[in-house]
């Protein structure tokens, strides 16, 4: 149409600042935590030549892993380099503003509300009547019945319909909370977001798009996550699916993102849970050198693991901490020793299964993990592991 001007967003790419340029402003804003190159490249373990390489050009892009040990060692967020910039100078006026936010950070007067914790804002007697709810009567309230009851005992039905996997039926109840104008709603407004984006985020779901919105807000806006990490290990997920979704075109701005947030989510979680964190942060090391590089850096991965095995007692009736060491094992090689921790818990479960819970959800969660990982690595070890966990449990099933 004569007079309307088209603008190629993937035209205009070429003229934003790459990596390199970005990198240059961020030492010298942070010259006194920069130092020097041969100290920065100890600390970080980036390569001097790289180091000077970047120095030297204002026309590389780097690698996800790069970006994500500079988050780190800045503490910068990872929408440093997601963002986009034209020049130097626009970039330097704001880079300040990616510093991540720790709760000495946090002004007094920041309302108090956004440091709930989801699991305690019900009243006890709410959770009392929505445990004793048989499924008749959840049909009835959820059919005819929602408008006599509060915002908070919805919420806690919310919930257990989360719990036995009912994503919709809870999806339409947080709806209507939204919809109240009730002093529960506005006063727990990131406990009840939150709780949304975990639905939206479930496997039969996938709204991730409709998901990581209310993330990055609860994130970069509401600094939820220093009271619920999990938030930023929600969002890492959603960011890897995401990436993930067409092997054939990755998204490495996403990828870079997932990387650097499950590296914030493993630092503010305590020593007992920073495993889920630790080993898709594993996984994630071996695509990123299958998709870069082409060989997969072991030392990264068994520094981690060294790393967790310091702060983690691993409870071995609990088949995620189990598992999650025998992943860590099989990326490591150590094929024979992760299958017989395996083996291990599987003949604990047919002797005890109260005592050492396992079910469909588990397995299905574990191998969809795993299969992802072999389409994108082809990694041979995590093919036998693989065949060696589900043959174990079609045997417990058809016994």
């Amino acid at each position: 149409m004569e007079g309307t001007l088209y603008f190629d967003e993937d035209a205009l790419q070429e003229y934003h600042i790459k990596d390199s340029a970005k990198f240059q402003v961020i030492i010298n804003v942070y010259q006194d935590i920069f130092e020097n190159i041969e100290s920065f490249s100890k600390r970080t373990k980036i390569g001097r030549s790289s180091l000077y390489l970047w120095l030297k050009n204002e026309e590389i892009n780097f690698n996800i892993k790069s970006k994500t040990k500079i988050c780190q060692f800045f503490e910068l967020t990872d929408k440093v380099w997601s963002d986009l910039f034209y020049n130097k100078d626009e970039f330097e006026e704001v880079v300040s503003d990616y510093k991540k936010v720790k709760k000495i950070d946090l002004k007094k007067d920041i309302s108090k509300h956004i440091f709930v914790n989801l699991e305690s804002i019900d009243a006890k007697d709410n959770r009392m009547r929505v445990e004793e709810l048989n499924s008749q009567e959840i049909e009835e309230i959820l059919e005819k019945r929602m408008e006599q009851e509060s915002a908070s005992f919805m919420f806690a039905l919310a919930k257990r319909l989360k719990s036995e996997n009912k994503i919709q039926e809870a999806l339409m109840v947080i709806s209507w909370i939204e919809e109240q104008e009730s002093i529960f709603r506005y006063k727990y407004e990131n406990q009840i977001r939150h709780l949304k984006a975990v639905l939206l985020s479930d496997e039969d779901i996938q709204d991730w798009d409709g998901a990581i919105h209310i993330l990055r807000s609860l994130y970069y806006s509401q600094h939820y996550h220093l009271q619920e990490p999990e938030i930023l290990t929600l969002l890492a997920s959603n960011y890897k699916r995401k990436a993930l979704q067409n092997a054939s075109s990755i998204d490495k701005t996403l990828l870079t993102s997932a990387l650097c947030l499950y590296e914030e989510s493993y630092e503010l979680k305590p020593d007992e849970n920073k495993y889920y964190d630790a080993i898709n942060l594993a996984y994630l090391y071996n695509i990123t050198d299958a998709i870069e590089v082409e060989y997969a850096n072991k030392e990264e991965i068994n520094e981690l693991y060294r790393k967790l095995s310091l702060v983690w007692r691993i409870d071995r009736t609990n088949w995620w901490e189990v598992s999650t060491d025998a992943e860590f094992l099989m990326l490591l090689g150590k094929v024979e020793v992760a299958k017989s921790m395996i083996d291990a818990f599987m003949e604990n479960h047919q002797a005890d299964p109260k005592g050492y819970e396992l079910d469909e959800f588990s397995i299905k969660t574990l191998s969809r993990q795993l299969r992802l990982y072999i389409d994108l690595t082809n990694d041979s070890n995590a093919m036998v592991f693989l065949e060696h966990v589900m043959a174990n449990w079609r045997h417990i099933k058809a016994g």
